[in-house]
């Protein structure tokens, strides 16, 4: 090839040189599933659960809140989320009563970047607390699916649970549905083996026709190529979108039961 190549002929969308190290796809793609998760939950309860049970959620635990579009803004997320990760693990969501939230609205919107000491007062009055976990596994193609929560992430949770008081929930993001159980049960009733993919003592809990929350359908899809200063190509996913479809009316029920359950 001759010096007339010209890269943005052929990836007109393409052409920022990023800085750091480029990572691999499966990289990027598991960054991206995971990141929709987390947006994913905290849509479900405030558009579902909202309507349903009175409730709503707030992010908590690091999560970003926004889909990134390009390599610039995901290298932002991960400059936040190490900044904000000095607060020490703690879960994805705090679900509150939509009342009492909506006098408080832009408090809770702020908990994500202050410490406990700070907001201690206003996570004491949480009605739950969630956990997001993702896997890029279909339910409806796939068979035998579970929950999947590392053991040294429960062993954090249950510190934090132990300071507070409040219930965890963990919610599994799946392609195409979304289920729910307690953490409790998930490490009383589940297997802890090692997860083959992450080499890291995980608790796996099985996920039933009783567990799903919803369906998801229309998740979009969209690759942004870009190239770093070394000149590599890198493909970058962007997966935004999910319609909740099917609601499953009898897990919403006994989540109300275990929300009323938690305070007095």
């Amino acid at each position: 090839m001759h010096d007339a190549y010209n890269r943005s002929a052929f990836f007109p969308n393409s052409v920022k040189r990023r800085r750091g190290k480029p990572r691999g796809f499966d990289f990027y793609v598991k960054w991206s599933i995971g990141n929709w998760a987390e947006l994913v939950a905290l849509r479900f309860c405030r558009e579902v659960l909202s309507e349903k049970l009175g409730v709503t959620a707030f992010r908590y635990g690091y999560s970003s809140g926004r889909i990134p579009r390009s390599l610039e803004e995901f290298e932002a997320i991960e400059r936040e989320r190490e900044e904000l990760e000095k607060f020490g693990k703690r879960p994805n969501l705090l679900i509150y009563d939509r009342t009492f939230a909506e006098g408080r609205w832009g408090e809770l919107e702020g908990i994500v970047k202050k410490p406990d000491d700070e907001i201690a007062s206003l996570v004491h009055e949480a009605l739950a607390a969630a956990e997001v976990e993702t896997s890029l596994w279909s339910v409806k193609r796939a068979k035998q699916l579970s929950f999947t929560v590392k053991e040294e992430d429960v062993q954090r949770l249950q510190n934090w649970r132990s300071r507070f008081g409040i219930p965890i929930l963990v919610f599994q993001v799946f392609v195409d549905e979304l289920h729910f159980a307690v953490l409790d049960a998930i490490v009383r009733e589940g297997k802890l083996k090692r997860d083959r993919s992450t080499g890291k003592p995980t608790h796996f809990y099985p996920v039933t026709p009783d567990t799903r929350l919803a369906d998801i359908e229309d998740v979009k899809v969209k690759a942004k190529l870009e190239f770093y200063e070394n000149g590599k190509l890198v493909v970058f996913p962007v997966i935004s979108g999910g319609k909740f479809v099917n609601i499953n009316e009898g897990a919403i029920k006994r989540l109300s039961a275990l929300l009323k359950r938690s305070k007095p």
